[in-house]
Formats: C-alpha cells, structure tokens, sequence
C-alpha cells in the first residue's frame, strides 16, 4: 500500500485502530490552536486519566529526552501511543510541508532529535511535546524546534527550504501508511500537543501580575539564582525565610518581599516571556521584568472576643502608629499574646507589626475614611493612618508555629477591636503623667528632631534594648564621654558630640510620643524623630 499523508482536514484514521475507533472520543479540529489544545487534553483523559498531566512533565523537563522510548513507545506502555493516536485523529498537528534539510551544522529543527524503528507522526509529536514545531526525516528521525529555536514558517529562509511534497516519501518506520521525509528531506508540523508556556498557579498565592522592575528592586528582601527554577520553589524559598510576596525574574531569579509592588509598574503580560529554568512549561519574567506572587488573602479570624478591623499604615508623614497605647516585643510574638497583653490593661484596640510587635490603644489613631489615599492627606500634619488592602498585612507571626496568622508587616498594622470602650490611660489624657527622668549630671531635654538613615543625626555610639529608658540612654553616653544622647522608636539610644547640633532640624515634641520600650510613663522618640537631651554646661 503506497504511503499517504496525515492531513489536517482529512478523515483518515490508522487501519490498525479502525477496529477500535469506537472506544476513543473525538473532537472538532478548530484553526483556534487553544481550543485544540483544551480537546486534546479532555480526549487524552477520558482515554487514560491523568495523561495530559504526563505531557505537562514531559514539557517541564521530569522525563528525560534519550529516545522515545521515555514516552511509552517500545516498552509495556504501548497503549498510551494508541490512546494519543485515538485522541488526535490521525492528526498531530498542521502539516506545513517538505524541506530540504541538508546542512549538519544548521537543521532546520534544531533543539532535540530522537530516531526509533518504531517512528510514528504521533510518536514524534509526543516527544517533541515541550516544542510547538516537530519534523519526521529518513523515514525514522523526529526533530524538534523549542518556541525559542528561531524556527519559523514564514521566515525567507524556511521558506527558501520549501520542496515539492513529493519529494518527501519514505514511510514511517512504525506506520507504512504514513510518510516520514526523506533522505535530506524533511516534514514539519505544528504540534498539537504542545501547549505554550504558562504563568504557573501556585498552591497559598494569587498572580499579582507582570510588573517592570526598578531601582531599587521591586522585592529587594531576598534573592535566590537557581537553574532548576520553578515558580513553586521560589514560594518555598520566600515563605521560608518569612516573606509574603515573591517574583520570577529572567529566567532563573526569585526575588523576595514584604510589600507589592505599584500598580503603576504593571505592564502588559506579554513582556513576560522567559520561560522557567527548571520548569520550561512556565513563565519567569524576563530582562528587567518579573512575574509577582503574593499570599492568598484570607480575612483574619477573630482573636477571642476581638474582632479584625483592618490593615493600617503608619502615617506616611510622620510615621506615627495608628494606636499610640502601650507597646510591646516578643520574639515568640503571636495574635493571642498580643491580644492578651492589651486586654489585660484595658485596651479595646490591639495590633500587630512586623511579626513581633504589639501595639495597644484606646482609640484607633485615624481619621480618614476607606478612600483616602497619602496624597489626601498629606497637607494633614501630623498626618493619620489609613486604610490599605489586607495583603499589606502579610509578615507571618514569629511565634506562630502553624505559619498561618500574620502580624502587619513593615509599617502596617493588624488591627483588632473588643466593640468597648477603653478602660485605659491614653497619651491624650489629662491624667497621664510622664515621670521627670533622672538625668546625670548637668544634662536636660534638647527637643525633638528628624532622623533618617543611614545618616544619622547623633554620629557616636548606639545600641538598643527592649527595656529602654531615658536614664538608661543619657547614662550610657554620659558614661562614654558623649554630651548628647537621642531616643528613637521606643527602644534605640545614640549618642553624639557638640558637632552633632549644626545640623538638627527640630520638629514639634508632639512627633516624638513613642513610649519607652522599658517604660510607660516616659517618651522615647518615633519613627524618624529622635528625643535629644544633652549637657547644658561646658
């Protein structure tokens, strides 16, 4: 029986499977190449569940390429063959014609090639599945072309290559009815099973989308370089090391982070087109371009008889915390423990930041409603919190064993609330006395001032503790011969010289109403403002 050609619109079906037709499905070959895919992989399951899931390993590299043999053709497995053969009808994909293919240094497929006695149209297309092109050659050769091989039909050199078809006329090893090139010649198809690459779905995280990346780094926290990339281990890698966002980048880069990036930086999906080193079926960004996860968001449960209000920011200004209560840190800090904490002294309002710190308050220091937005406000001085989207809240509680409640992040607050009234004193009331500290010698309060790293304001010694004091700070500077000691953010003292003066620039003394992290009744600084004392005699 003379040799004939597996067409695309024809009807013909392998005689040996004739008998069987009957027990495989078949679909509407469409010129829509993702509703052939989406067929194709609803007849491969009904035949054999589970093997389109077998072409998605294949692709993404978890079968190796040393023959066919790897895809079931000359082993026990022979029924997956036939099972692919009934799935697709006799059609593999477009057949797009005979070339010549005579140069040993330039193939016209260049990424794979596999020979077999037992060469089939639709073995080569198995084989080839992780290529969107394949080619059968001297009757027993399958070649094929990744998406990134250069390969194209319609470029002049293919088409420069472009035979008459007779000339391609050798059958195919394993199915004398049909035709598998020639010596030098060559048939190319498009491939069927081939499906382009994905961003991939990543089990806890939603696809935040593809974003432009910038100086400095979108997600600057942590990097990981890996040939063996996937999206999924760079989720493994970054909530491991306790970050909620993470993005795919060039190809082989997972970068990790606290925060998303700007909406403003998102670009079309299409400038991410690098596939994943260790996952060729998935997308990982691109040059400058990086595909961006983030964690699932989850409403917080309630945390005994307080209720979630919301993620709130510091003020953008000023950076004062939306509650200004008493404050606390725990390295073994979790929901519960907070909670505790502010309960137990009368606070109705709790939060929680950066995974380990809590925050108490009798009122909840914001007075914006849900659309304002940093430049709404940021004529307000001292500028309130406001509201922001819940996956700002992402930092992973440190003494949380489950790895399940999260605790703000940088500058966002978890925010809980009893529906009472406070029993607590507030910063704002009238019968809240600060002690007068014990200073030494001829040393008094400076003011308050701005600070900002990394350059400092007071340029000597510093350390911190999570019993801080004003005596603690101005003994420890006096005591080294520093005339200025500064507070900053509840718990850090710095020391300084006279020099250290020219360059202050004082703000109100309202700005630096952080309480002492060893102490409830004394101011240490804030966020970015430093309560400076110093030595007031020569």
């Amino acid at each position: 029986m003379a040799p004939q050609r597996a067409l695309l619109q024809g009807a013909f079906l392998l005689p040996f499977l004739v008998s069987s037709i009957s027990a495989f499905p078949s679909f509407p070959y469409s010129t829509d190449s993702k509703a052939n895919s989406k067929a194709v992989d609803a007849s491969l399951n009904q035949l054999k569940p589970g093997f389109s899931s077998l072409l998605n390993k294949r692709q993404n590299g978890t079968f190796t390429a040393a023959g066919l043999e790897n895809v079931g053709i000359n082993n026990d497995d022979d029924d997956d063959i036939q099972n692919i053969q009934g799935a697709i009808g006799s059609n593999p994909g477009t057949r797009l014609g005979c070339y010549r293919d005579n140069s040993a240094s330039s193939r016209l497929l260049p990424t794979s090639f596999t020979a077999s006695d037992t060469l089939t149209l639709e073995a080569c297309a198995v084989f080839c599945s992780s290529s969107p092109y394949f080619g059968v050659e001297y009757g027993r050769e399958c070649w094929c072309a990744s998406a990134t091989s250069g390969f194209s039909p319609s470029s002049p050199s293919t088409i420069n290559a472009l035979v008459d078809d007779d000339e391609c006329d050798f059958e195919c090893a394993g199915n004398e009815d049909q035709t598998c090139g020639a010596s030098e010649r060559i048939e190319v198809y498009s491939n069927a099973l081939y499906r382009p690459p994905q961003v991939a779905r990543v089990q806890g995280f939603d696809y935040l989308g593809c974003y432009r990346e910038s100086s400095p780094r979108l997600l600057p926290n942590a990097l990981l370089g890996d040939d063996t990339l996937t999206a999924s281990k760079c989720a493994t890698y970054c909530t491991s090391q306790n970050y909620p966002y993470f993005g795919l980048e060039y190809g082989r880069e997972c970068w990790c982070g606290l925060a998303p990036p700007f909406t403003s930086q998102e670009v079309s999906e299409t400038e991410c087109s690098m596939t994943c080193a260790g996952a060729p079926g998935e997308i990982c960004g691109a040059g400058n371009r990086i595909n961006v996860y983030g964690m699932e968001q989850v409403m917080p449960a309630d945390v005994g008889d307080y209720s979630y209000l919301g993620c709130y920011t510091d003020s953008p200004v000023t950076g004062e915390k939306s509650l200004t209560g008493k404050v606390t840190y725990d390295a073994t800090m979790t929901l519960d423990k907070c909670r505790r904490s502010c309960e137990e002294d009368g606070y109705p309002y709790f939060g929680t930041e950066y995974g380990s710190q809590c925050f108490c308050g009798t009122s909840l220091y914001s007075e914006t409603d849900d659309n304002d937005t940093p430049s709404d406000i940021e004529d307000d001085i001292p500028a309130r919190a406001y509201v922001v989207n819940d996956r700002e809240c992402s930092m992973r509680c440190v003494g949380d064993a489950t790895n399940s409640t999260t605790c703000g992040a940088a500058n966002r607050l978890s925010v809980y609330w009893n529906g009472e009234d406070s029993t607590a004193r507030n910063l704002d009331d009238e019968d809240f006395d600060l002690f007068d500290p014990q200073l030494p010698g001829s040393w008094d309060y400076f003011g308050c001032i701005r600070d900002a790293a990394p350059t400092r304001a007071l340029s000597g010694l510093n350390f911190a503790s999570p019993t801080m004091t004003v005596e603690l700070c101005t003994r420890y500077c006096s005591d080294r011969n520093f005339r200025l000691a500064g507070l900053e953010y509840q718990s850090e003292c710095y020391c300084g010289t006279a020099q250290d003066l020219q360059t202050f620039d004082f703000v109100d003394s309202s700005q630096c109403e952080e309480l002492c992290s060893g102490s409830d009744q004394e101011f240490c600084g804030g966020p970015r403002r430093m309560t400076v004392y110093g030595v007031t005699q020569p």
